[in-house]
Protein backbone atom coordinates (compact mmCIF):
# COMPACT_ATOMS: atom_id res chain seq x y z
CA UNK A 1 0.00 0.00 0.00
CA UNK A 2 1.50 3.35 -0.83
CA UNK A 3 1.93 5.38 1.98
CA UNK A 4 0.16 8.74 2.12
CA UNK A 5 2.41 12.23 2.82
CA UNK A 6 1.69 14.46 5.84
CA UNK A 7 2.81 18.17 6.23
CA UNK A 8 2.86 19.27 9.93
CA UNK A 9 2.62 22.99 10.84
CA UNK A 10 4.07 23.35 14.40
CA UNK A 11 5.73 26.01 15.83
CA UNK A 12 7.14 24.34 18.70
CA UNK A 13 9.99 22.43 17.45
CA UNK A 14 10.42 19.66 20.06
CA UNK A 15 6.56 19.33 19.47
CA UNK A 16 6.79 19.33 15.82
CA UNK A 17 10.06 16.30 15.55
CA UNK A 18 7.66 14.62 18.44
CA UNK A 19 4.82 14.51 16.14
CA UNK A 20 6.87 13.36 13.12
CA UNK A 21 8.50 10.37 14.66
CA UNK A 22 4.70 9.29 15.45
CA UNK A 23 3.52 9.51 12.52
CA UNK A 24 6.50 7.85 10.91
CA UNK A 25 6.10 5.00 13.60
CA UNK A 26 2.19 4.79 12.41
CA UNK A 27 3.46 4.32 8.36
CA UNK A 28 3.25 7.62 7.18
CA UNK A 29 5.36 10.11 5.27
CA UNK A 30 6.35 13.52 6.53
CA UNK A 31 6.65 15.64 3.80
CA UNK A 32 7.90 18.46 5.48
CA UNK A 33 7.22 20.63 8.79
CA UNK A 34 6.49 24.61 8.84
CA UNK A 35 6.23 27.02 11.51
CA UNK A 36 4.31 29.68 10.77
CA UNK A 37 1.42 30.35 8.23
CA UNK A 38 3.08 31.88 5.21
CA UNK A 39 5.69 28.86 5.33
CA UNK A 40 2.91 26.33 5.44
CA UNK A 41 1.40 27.95 2.10
CA UNK A 42 4.56 28.39 0.49
CA UNK A 43 5.65 24.81 1.11
CA UNK A 44 2.27 22.66 0.87
CA UNK A 45 2.25 24.29 -2.77
CA UNK A 46 5.58 22.78 -3.20
CA UNK A 47 5.14 19.28 -2.00
CA UNK A 48 1.38 18.80 -2.59
CA UNK A 49 0.75 16.13 1.13
CA UNK A 50 -1.86 14.61 1.03
CA UNK A 51 -3.57 15.35 4.30
CA UNK A 52 -2.15 18.71 6.84
CA UNK A 53 -2.00 18.22 10.86
CA UNK A 54 -2.36 22.19 11.40
CA UNK A 55 -1.72 23.72 14.89
CA UNK A 56 -4.47 26.35 15.55
CA UNK A 57 -2.56 28.65 16.96
CA UNK A 58 0.66 30.12 15.07
CA UNK A 59 3.54 32.78 15.33
CA UNK A 60 2.54 35.79 12.66
CA UNK A 61 -0.16 37.62 11.26
CA UNK A 62 -1.61 34.15 10.33
CA UNK A 63 -3.39 32.17 12.87
CA UNK A 64 -3.72 28.05 11.69
CA UNK A 65 -7.38 28.43 10.27
CA UNK A 66 -6.72 31.45 7.83
CA UNK A 67 -3.27 29.64 6.53
CA UNK A 68 -5.83 26.27 5.71
CA UNK A 69 -7.50 28.51 3.83
CA UNK A 70 -5.07 29.96 1.95
CA UNK A 71 -3.64 26.42 1.24
CA UNK A 72 -6.89 25.27 -0.05
CA UNK A 73 -7.41 27.69 -2.45
CA UNK A 74 -4.31 26.60 -4.60
CA UNK A 75 -4.31 22.23 -3.62
CA UNK A 76 -7.15 19.91 -2.47
CA UNK A 77 -6.08 18.43 0.65
CA UNK A 78 -7.83 17.56 3.89
CA UNK A 79 -6.65 19.52 6.99
CA UNK A 80 -6.71 18.11 10.85
CA UNK A 81 -6.31 20.75 13.31
CA UNK A 82 -4.31 20.52 16.41
CA UNK A 83 -4.29 22.61 19.60
CA UNK A 84 -3.48 22.68 23.20
CA UNK A 85 -6.09 24.00 24.41
CA UNK A 86 -10.01 22.94 24.66
CA UNK A 87 -11.30 26.20 25.22
CA UNK A 88 -15.19 26.17 23.72
CA UNK A 89 -14.64 29.45 21.26
CA UNK A 90 -11.77 27.85 19.60
CA UNK A 91 -13.62 24.58 18.90
CA UNK A 92 -16.53 26.52 17.76
CA UNK A 93 -14.36 28.56 15.36
CA UNK A 94 -12.10 25.67 13.89
CA UNK A 95 -15.70 24.05 13.43
CA UNK A 96 -16.71 26.62 11.08
CA UNK A 97 -14.22 26.07 8.98
CA UNK A 98 -15.45 22.47 8.15
CA UNK A 99 -12.05 20.72 9.33
CA UNK A 100 -11.71 16.75 8.61
CA UNK A 101 -10.54 16.64 12.27
CA UNK A 102 -9.53 18.08 15.27
CA UNK A 103 -6.94 16.52 17.90
CA UNK A 104 -6.32 18.07 21.50
CA UNK A 105 -2.16 18.14 22.85
CA UNK A 106 -0.46 16.06 23.82
CA UNK A 107 -1.22 14.05 21.62
CA UNK A 108 -2.00 10.12 21.68
CA UNK A 109 -0.82 8.02 19.01
CA UNK A 110 -3.84 6.52 18.70
CA UNK A 111 -6.36 9.59 18.67
CA UNK A 112 -3.84 10.40 15.86
CA UNK A 113 -4.77 7.55 13.71
CA UNK A 114 -8.43 7.47 14.29
CA UNK A 115 -8.26 11.43 13.09
CA UNK A 116 -5.88 10.49 10.08
CA UNK A 117 -7.52 7.40 8.50
CA UNK A 118 -11.32 9.17 9.29
CA UNK A 119 -10.26 12.06 7.33
CA UNK A 120 -8.23 9.98 4.73
CA UNK A 121 -11.57 8.24 4.16
CA UNK A 122 -14.25 11.09 4.29
CA UNK A 123 -11.85 12.84 1.93
CA UNK A 124 -12.13 9.96 -0.73
CA UNK A 125 -15.89 9.97 -0.13
CA UNK A 126 -16.16 13.71 -0.82
CA UNK A 127 -14.06 13.54 -3.39
CA UNK A 128 -15.99 11.03 -5.30
CA UNK A 129 -19.19 12.92 -4.47
CA UNK A 130 -18.00 16.08 -6.10
CA UNK A 131 -16.98 14.03 -9.18
CA UNK A 132 -20.24 12.15 -9.22
CA UNK A 133 -21.97 15.84 -9.03
CA UNK A 134 -19.87 17.25 -11.64
CA UNK A 135 -20.72 14.66 -14.03
CA UNK A 136 -24.78 15.28 -13.06
CA UNK A 137 -24.28 18.59 -13.88
CA UNK A 138 -22.59 18.07 -16.62
CA UNK A 139 -24.81 15.34 -18.05
CA UNK A 140 -27.99 17.62 -16.56
CA UNK A 141 -27.19 21.07 -18.46
CA UNK A 142 -24.57 20.07 -21.10
CA UNK A 143 -27.01 17.07 -22.60
CA UNK A 144 -29.01 17.83 -26.10
CA UNK A 145 -31.76 15.84 -24.40
CA UNK A 146 -34.29 16.63 -22.09
CA UNK A 147 -33.11 15.25 -18.49
CA UNK A 148 -35.49 15.36 -15.88
CA UNK A 149 -36.03 14.42 -12.48
CA UNK A 150 -40.02 13.12 -10.97
CA UNK A 151 -41.36 12.05 -7.58
CA UNK A 152 -43.26 9.18 -6.52
CA UNK A 153 -46.33 10.91 -7.76
CA UNK A 154 -44.67 11.61 -11.27
CA UNK A 155 -44.45 15.13 -10.64
CA UNK A 156 -41.48 16.93 -12.51
CA UNK A 157 -38.81 18.07 -9.90
CA UNK A 158 -36.11 19.30 -12.08
CA UNK A 159 -35.47 19.81 -15.65
CA UNK A 160 -32.58 20.79 -18.00
CA UNK A 161 -32.66 23.64 -20.49
CA UNK A 162 -32.66 21.27 -23.52
CA UNK A 163 -36.79 21.47 -23.09
CA UNK A 164 -36.33 24.61 -24.40
CA UNK A 165 -34.88 23.26 -27.22
CA UNK A 166 -37.39 20.29 -27.57
CA UNK A 167 -40.65 21.46 -26.66
CA UNK A 168 -40.28 25.48 -26.70
CA UNK A 169 -40.82 25.33 -23.07
CA UNK A 170 -38.88 26.87 -20.50
CA UNK A 171 -37.83 24.82 -17.40
CA UNK A 172 -39.64 26.81 -14.45
CA UNK A 173 -42.83 26.25 -16.72
CA UNK A 174 -42.35 22.30 -16.49
CA UNK A 175 -41.34 22.08 -12.84
CA UNK A 176 -44.08 20.71 -10.60
CA UNK A 177 -46.47 20.18 -13.39
CA UNK A 178 -46.94 16.14 -13.91
CA UNK A 179 -45.55 13.92 -16.56
CA UNK A 180 -48.84 13.00 -17.39
CA UNK A 181 -49.36 16.72 -18.39
CA UNK A 182 -46.87 17.11 -20.93
CA UNK A 183 -48.05 14.42 -23.24
CA UNK A 184 -49.87 15.17 -26.00
CA UNK A 185 -53.67 14.38 -26.19
CA UNK A 186 -55.51 14.58 -29.74
CA UNK A 187 -58.18 16.74 -30.89
CA UNK A 188 -60.78 14.21 -30.74
CA UNK A 189 -60.12 13.77 -26.98
CA UNK A 190 -58.36 10.26 -27.59
CA UNK A 191 -56.28 9.49 -24.59
CA UNK A 192 -55.15 5.98 -25.38
CA UNK A 193 -51.72 7.03 -25.39
CA UNK A 194 -51.81 8.67 -22.05
CA UNK A 195 -53.62 5.59 -20.51
CA UNK A 196 -50.07 3.28 -21.47
CA UNK A 197 -48.50 5.53 -20.29
CA UNK A 198 -49.34 5.81 -17.20
CA UNK A 199 -49.98 1.94 -17.01
CA UNK A 200 -46.24 1.55 -17.93
CA UNK A 201 -45.37 4.28 -14.83
CA UNK A 202 -47.73 2.00 -12.62
CA UNK A 203 -45.96 -0.92 -13.68
CA UNK A 204 -42.10 0.72 -13.37
CA UNK A 205 -43.34 1.73 -9.60
CA UNK A 206 -44.10 -1.80 -9.08
CA UNK A 207 -41.24 -3.19 -10.51
CA UNK A 208 -38.46 -0.39 -9.97
CA UNK A 209 -36.96 -1.43 -13.16
CA UNK A 210 -35.82 0.78 -16.07
CA UNK A 211 -38.29 1.57 -18.75
CA UNK A 212 -37.90 2.27 -22.35
CA UNK A 213 -40.81 3.37 -24.50
CA UNK A 214 -42.09 6.11 -26.92
CA UNK A 215 -44.35 8.88 -26.80
CA UNK A 216 -45.97 12.22 -28.11
CA UNK A 217 -45.40 15.51 -25.87
CA UNK A 218 -46.65 19.07 -25.97
CA UNK A 219 -45.24 21.68 -27.80
CA UNK A 220 -45.66 25.59 -26.27
CA UNK A 221 -45.88 26.88 -29.42
CA UNK A 222 -46.74 24.10 -32.19
CA UNK A 223 -50.31 22.31 -32.16
CA UNK A 224 -47.96 19.41 -33.51
CA UNK A 225 -47.34 16.38 -31.24
CA UNK A 226 -43.30 16.19 -30.50
CA UNK A 227 -42.51 12.59 -30.59
CA UNK A 228 -39.60 11.09 -28.11
CA UNK A 229 -38.33 8.34 -26.67
CA UNK A 230 -38.45 8.12 -22.65
CA UNK A 231 -36.03 6.06 -20.12
CA UNK A 232 -37.17 6.26 -16.45
CA UNK A 233 -34.94 4.95 -13.92
CA UNK A 234 -34.86 4.90 -10.05
CA UNK A 235 -31.78 6.41 -8.53
CA UNK A 236 -30.49 6.33 -4.92
CA UNK A 237 -30.04 9.96 -3.12
CA UNK A 238 -30.12 10.92 -0.03
CA UNK A 239 -33.22 10.89 1.58
CA UNK A 240 -34.56 8.28 -0.41
CA UNK A 241 -35.21 7.12 -4.17
CA UNK A 242 -35.74 9.49 -6.94
CA UNK A 243 -36.78 8.74 -10.80
CA UNK A 244 -34.47 10.80 -13.28
CA UNK A 245 -36.15 10.48 -16.74
CA UNK A 246 -34.18 11.16 -20.55
CA UNK A 247 -36.10 12.10 -23.29
CA UNK A 248 -34.99 12.17 -27.09
CA UNK A 249 -36.04 12.82 -30.55
CA UNK A 250 -36.97 9.78 -32.44
CA UNK A 251 -34.26 9.26 -35.47
CA UNK A 252 -34.21 7.15 -38.36
CA UNK A 253 -32.31 3.73 -37.81
CA UNK A 254 -29.24 4.29 -39.88
CA UNK A 255 -29.07 0.54 -40.77
CA UNK A 256 -32.73 1.09 -42.00
CA UNK A 257 -31.46 1.94 -46.03
CA UNK A 258 -30.72 -1.86 -46.09
CA UNK A 259 -34.01 -2.91 -44.89
CA UNK A 260 -35.70 -5.37 -47.92
CA UNK A 261 -38.73 -7.37 -45.94
CA UNK A 262 -39.17 -8.81 -42.53
CA UNK A 263 -41.87 -11.08 -41.10
CA UNK A 264 -42.22 -11.69 -37.37
CA UNK A 265 -45.12 -12.93 -35.11
CA UNK A 266 -45.87 -11.67 -31.62
CA UNK A 267 -48.11 -12.81 -28.42
CA UNK A 268 -48.98 -10.78 -26.03
CA UNK A 269 -51.51 -10.77 -23.15
CA UNK A 270 -54.10 -7.98 -21.24
CA UNK A 271 -51.32 -5.77 -20.57
CA UNK A 272 -52.27 -2.00 -22.77
CA UNK A 273 -49.02 -0.78 -21.90
CA UNK A 274 -47.15 -3.22 -23.78
CA UNK A 275 -49.33 -1.98 -26.79
CA UNK A 276 -47.26 0.92 -27.46
CA UNK A 277 -43.46 -0.76 -27.87
CA UNK A 278 -44.88 -3.33 -30.21
CA UNK A 279 -46.88 -1.15 -32.56
CA UNK A 280 -43.54 1.05 -32.50
CA UNK A 281 -41.44 -2.53 -33.52
CA UNK A 282 -44.18 -3.66 -36.34
CA UNK A 283 -44.11 -0.13 -38.31
CA UNK A 284 -40.61 1.40 -37.35
CA UNK A 285 -38.97 -0.04 -40.57
CA UNK A 286 -41.97 1.02 -42.64
CA UNK A 287 -40.50 4.42 -43.41
CA UNK A 288 -37.81 3.00 -45.61
CA UNK A 289 -41.05 2.64 -47.75
CA UNK A 290 -43.30 5.24 -47.13
CA UNK A 291 -43.38 8.79 -45.59
CA UNK A 292 -42.93 9.34 -41.31
CA UNK A 293 -46.76 10.34 -41.25
CA UNK A 294 -48.47 7.58 -43.42
CA UNK A 295 -46.52 5.14 -40.86
CA UNK A 296 -47.57 7.31 -37.63
CA UNK A 297 -51.24 7.17 -38.93
CA UNK A 298 -51.15 3.26 -39.41
CA UNK A 299 -49.06 2.89 -36.31
CA UNK A 300 -52.02 4.69 -34.07
CA UNK A 301 -54.51 2.72 -36.62
CA UNK A 302 -52.88 -0.54 -35.29
CA UNK A 303 -53.13 1.13 -31.91
CA UNK A 304 -56.67 0.69 -31.61
CA UNK A 305 -56.81 -2.43 -33.36
CA UNK A 306 -55.28 -4.01 -30.92
CA UNK A 307 -56.50 -2.34 -27.61
CA UNK A 308 -59.79 -3.18 -29.14
CA UNK A 309 -58.80 -6.63 -29.36
CA UNK A 310 -57.72 -6.97 -25.78
CA UNK A 311 -60.16 -4.78 -24.19
CA UNK A 312 -62.96 -6.01 -26.06
CA UNK A 313 -62.38 -9.11 -27.32
CA UNK A 314 -60.19 -11.24 -24.61
CA UNK A 315 -61.51 -8.87 -21.64
CA UNK A 316 -65.37 -9.05 -23.44
CA UNK A 317 -65.64 -5.59 -21.74
CA UNK A 318 -68.72 -4.08 -23.96
CA UNK A 319 -68.29 -0.26 -25.16
CA UNK A 320 -71.51 0.65 -23.21
CA UNK A 321 -69.05 -0.89 -19.41
CA UNK A 322 -65.91 0.78 -20.91
CA UNK A 323 -67.57 4.17 -21.30
CA UNK A 324 -69.42 4.06 -17.74
CA UNK A 325 -66.13 3.44 -16.30
CA UNK A 326 -64.33 6.39 -17.92
CA UNK A 327 -67.07 8.57 -17.26
CA UNK A 328 -66.85 7.28 -12.95
CA UNK A 329 -62.74 7.79 -13.45
CA UNK A 330 -62.54 4.07 -11.99
CA UNK A 331 -61.52 2.82 -15.88
CA UNK A 332 -58.22 1.45 -14.66
CA UNK A 333 -59.25 -0.13 -11.64
CA UNK A 334 -61.97 -1.96 -14.01
CA UNK A 335 -59.29 -2.78 -16.23
CA UNK A 336 -57.43 -4.57 -13.54
CA UNK A 337 -60.16 -6.29 -12.35
CA UNK A 338 -60.73 -7.84 -15.89
CA UNK A 339 -56.73 -8.87 -16.09
CA UNK A 340 -56.49 -10.53 -12.74
CA UNK A 341 -59.84 -12.63 -13.54
CA UNK A 342 -59.38 -16.01 -14.08
CA UNK A 343 -61.61 -16.43 -16.70
CA UNK A 344 -59.56 -13.58 -18.70
CA UNK A 345 -56.13 -13.26 -17.23
CA UNK A 346 -54.69 -16.09 -19.70
CA UNK A 347 -55.73 -14.86 -22.99
CA UNK A 348 -53.84 -14.00 -25.84
CA UNK A 349 -53.62 -11.10 -28.58
CA UNK A 350 -51.65 -12.50 -31.74
CA UNK A 351 -49.92 -10.31 -34.10
CA UNK A 352 -48.44 -11.74 -37.19
CA UNK A 353 -47.06 -8.85 -40.13
CA UNK A 354 -44.70 -8.90 -42.77
CA UNK A 355 -43.33 -5.81 -44.22
CA UNK A 356 -41.75 -6.05 -48.48
CA UNK A 357 -41.90 -3.92 -51.22
CA UNK A 358 -45.26 -4.32 -52.25
CA UNK A 359 -47.38 -4.07 -48.96
CA UNK A 360 -47.53 -3.83 -45.16
CA UNK A 361 -49.75 -6.94 -43.68
CA UNK A 362 -50.54 -6.94 -40.46
CA UNK A 363 -53.45 -9.89 -38.69
CA UNK A 364 -54.81 -9.57 -34.96
CA UNK A 365 -56.44 -12.10 -33.38
CA UNK A 366 -57.83 -12.06 -29.74
CA UNK A 367 -59.29 -15.00 -28.21
CA UNK A 368 -62.47 -13.46 -27.30
CA UNK A 369 -66.19 -14.23 -28.91
CA UNK A 370 -65.87 -12.15 -31.46
CA UNK A 371 -68.29 -9.38 -32.75
CA UNK A 372 -70.28 -8.38 -35.36
CA UNK A 373 -68.19 -6.18 -37.44
CA UNK A 374 -71.03 -5.65 -40.15
CA UNK A 375 -73.53 -4.34 -38.21
CA UNK A 376 -70.92 -1.73 -37.06
CA UNK A 377 -69.33 -1.02 -40.44
CA UNK A 378 -72.85 -0.50 -41.80
CA UNK A 379 -73.93 2.14 -39.23
CA UNK A 380 -73.24 6.02 -39.74
CA UNK A 381 -70.26 7.81 -39.07
CA UNK A 382 -72.34 10.11 -37.15
CA UNK A 383 -74.19 7.33 -35.18
CA UNK A 384 -70.88 5.74 -33.92
CA UNK A 385 -69.37 9.23 -33.01
CA UNK A 386 -72.47 10.07 -30.60
CA UNK A 387 -72.65 6.26 -29.45
CA UNK A 388 -68.90 5.16 -29.13
CA UNK A 389 -67.23 8.51 -28.04
CA UNK A 390 -64.17 8.56 -27.96
CA UNK A 391 -63.04 5.04 -27.64
CA UNK A 392 -65.46 3.63 -30.69
CA UNK A 393 -63.85 5.38 -33.66
CA UNK A 394 -60.53 3.52 -34.29
CA UNK A 395 -61.90 0.52 -36.60
CA UNK A 396 -63.47 3.17 -38.57
CA UNK A 397 -59.85 4.80 -38.71
CA UNK A 398 -58.08 2.08 -39.34
CA UNK A 399 -60.18 1.19 -42.65
CA UNK A 400 -60.03 4.81 -43.45
CA UNK A 401 -55.90 4.29 -43.28
CA UNK A 402 -55.38 0.72 -44.21
CA UNK A 403 -56.08 -0.44 -48.43
CA UNK A 404 -57.51 -3.73 -47.30
CA UNK A 405 -59.37 -4.59 -44.26
CA UNK A 406 -60.93 -8.01 -43.61
CA UNK A 407 -62.67 -9.80 -40.73
CA UNK A 408 -63.01 -13.60 -40.62
CA UNK A 409 -66.58 -15.30 -40.12
CA UNK A 410 -66.28 -14.90 -36.13
CA UNK A 411 -65.30 -11.50 -36.00
CA UNK A 412 -61.94 -12.08 -33.48
CA UNK A 413 -59.75 -12.05 -36.37
CA UNK A 414 -58.78 -9.02 -38.69
CA UNK A 415 -56.18 -8.16 -41.26
CA UNK A 416 -55.00 -5.01 -42.48
CA UNK A 417 -53.15 -4.54 -45.75
CA UNK A 418 -51.09 -1.31 -46.25
CA UNK A 419 -50.02 -1.19 -50.26
CA UNK A 420 -46.91 0.37 -50.84
CA UNK A 421 -46.21 2.39 -53.92
CA UNK A 422 -43.34 1.29 -56.09
CA UNK A 423 -42.34 5.04 -56.80
CA UNK A 424 -41.78 5.70 -53.04
CA UNK A 425 -38.82 3.22 -53.02
CA UNK A 426 -34.90 3.84 -53.19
Amino acid sequence: MKQKKIFIVEDAQIVALDLKNILEGLGYIVAGIAATGEDAIAMCEAVEPELILMDVKLPGEMNGIEASKEIRKKISVPVIYTTAYSDRNIIDEVQKSFPFGFVIKPYREKDLLVAIETAFTRFEYEKKLEESERKYKSLFEGSNDIIFTLDETCTVQTVNWAVINHLNMPPEEMVSKTFFDLLFTSPDGNFKEIEFVREKFENFQKTRRPINFKTAFISRFNFEPIDMNVRLEYINVSGGDLIIGRAFRVVEDELLKFFISEKQSFSMGTQLFLVGDVTDRMTRNLVRYLDPDTVELIRLALVEIIINAIEHGNLEISYEDKSGAIEKGNYFDYMSGRQANPQYRDRKVRVDFEINQDEARYVVTDSGAGFDYRNFFEREMTEINEEYTPHGRGMIMAKKIFDEMAYNEKGNQVTLVKKINGSQQS
